[in-house]
């Protein structure tokens, strides 16, 4: 049987072909069915003690062909067969009879490669293998009496089922499967054992998608029909123009006291190059700054023609960008309490930036027929319109959100990394 070649990749290999006396001296645990895997065509044609070993062997080798058994003595009898067979290739004679019923050139060839040149490109091609000239004659033959036959004619109500004892009997319909190189009559009528019909014309990477491996007898079987009608979910791109998601964090050591030192962390996913951890800039360390900061570092590396979801745990930071600033725009950086308004160098920076997305993308706008609905976003926030809106979102710190959980790790490293550079410089 043809091995296919979308099997995993076994561990190491120990066959009896090298060491014919390892399955007499292994011993067997009490309870253990112990099977013996004969590869007759494969990468080290032998007997192997375990179906990842047996794999190997046969994992990407053309025209693999393997069996298991639950003897020793039946196995080495299903590779004796196969050395013969190939003996016999060699000579010229396989002993096989390749019979072409429906093809360029329909008649009994003697390898396979003839066929292939009656086959190839043929529409809905018949052939079959055959032990004896006779059989394949006589499959040839039938072929062309079926075709010289005239077509039975149906009268009206006639389902072409006869009642009389002289009258063709109803045979049982079968199911046939198109392959496109070959009609694989299938439930009960294969002309192919599972794995040795040729490949259709639209197998991918080799492998036949009606054929599945029973994880019982370790043997490819055809797939049943459940098999065949089921559903199977695969992964696909993200949907197109979605919402970035961004998490950031800030980080800060000793924080309130004179000593303290910041880190900034701006989390796109795992593995991702935009990902930020560094030290936070600046004579101020304040964990504020911090959150601030990590917005504003989302904000330059982040595409400034896509919409973007920024996540912080950092309702101060949020609020100061979405809310605060209008008021405090409109009293000249003066708070409530009439003092200069804290972080503002910041603040300024972040509304800067999203200013200038908007106008970026104002043009956008009408292109594209932006009306803030369906934008992806879901709020209505002050950034959140366009096709490079922002959102920003409160989420919950250390609530095992693995996002909020990764761009507060690369704060802290942050926050750390400038730490030691700071005890060096005071070595130094």
């Amino acid at each position: 049987m043809a091995a296919s070649n979308g099997l995993s990749a076994p561990s190491a290999k120990t066959s009896t072909a090298t060491n014919p006396l390892h399955s007499l001296t292994q011993p067997a645990s009490a309870g253990l069915n112990l099977k013996f895997y004969a590869v007759r065509v494969g990468k080290a044609p032998g007997i192997y003690h375990s179906w990842a070993d047996c794999l190997d062997q046969v994992r990407g080798y053309p025209n693999a062909s393997f069996k298991s058994f639950a003897s020793l003595t039946d196995a080495e009898a299903f590779l004796s067969n196969g050395s013969a067979a190939r003996n016999g290739s060699q000579s010229g004679n396989n002993g096989k009879f390749y019979a072409v019923r429906e093809g360029r050139v329909p008649g009994v060839y003697g390898s396979w490669a003839e066929v292939l040149e009656q086959i190839t490109g043929w529409r809905a091609p018949k052939h079959k293998v055959f032990d004896s000239r006779a059989e394949a004659e006589l499959f040839v033959k039938e072929g062309r009496n079926a075709a010289q036959q005239p077509l039975p004619m149906v009268m009206n109500g006639d389902t072409g089922r006869s009642d009389s004892p002289d009258g063709p009997k109803s045979k049982k319909a079968k199911t046939v499967r198109k392959t496109g190189v070959e009609e694989v009559l299938i439930d009960g009528g294969n002309e192919y054992e599972p794995g040795t019909a040729p490949l259709a014309d639209d197998v991918e990477d080799d492998f036949e998608s009606g054929i599945t491996l029973d994880r019982i007898t370790g043997t490819a079987r055809y797939k049943t029909a459940a098999e065949l009608s089921k559903t199977r979910y695969q992964a696909v791109g993200p949907a197109p123009n979605a919402p970035i998601r961004i998490y950031t964090d800030g980080s800060t050591l000793s924080n309130g006291r004179v000593d303290s030192i910041g880190g900034v962390g701006v989390y796109f996913g795992p593995k991702d190059r935009r990902n930020i951890s560094e030290p936070l800039s600046g004579s101020k360390q304040t964990n504020q700054r911090a959150e601030l900061t990590a917005i504003l570092r989302a904000l330059e590396v982040a595409p400034r023609d896509r919409r973007i979801v920024i996540l912080s745990d950092s309702n101060y930071a949020i609020k100061c960008v979405t809310e605060w600033y209008q008021k405090w725009r409109g009293n000249n950086w003066v708070n409530s309490a009439g003092r200069p308004v804290e972080n503002r160098d910041l603040t300024q920076k972040v509304l800067d930036m999203l200013d200038e997305r908007m106008r970026l993308n104002k043009h956008r706008m009408a292109k594209e027929d932006w009306d803030g609905v369906g934008s992806g976003l879901g709020g209505k926030g002050p950034w959140e319109r366009g096709p490079a809106g922002v959102q920003f979102t409160w989420v919950k710190g250390h609530a095992k959100d693995e996002g909020n959980e990764a761009a507060d790790e690369l704060a802290t490293s942050g926050a750390r990394t400038a730490r030691e550079l700071a005890e060096e410089v005071v070595l130094d």
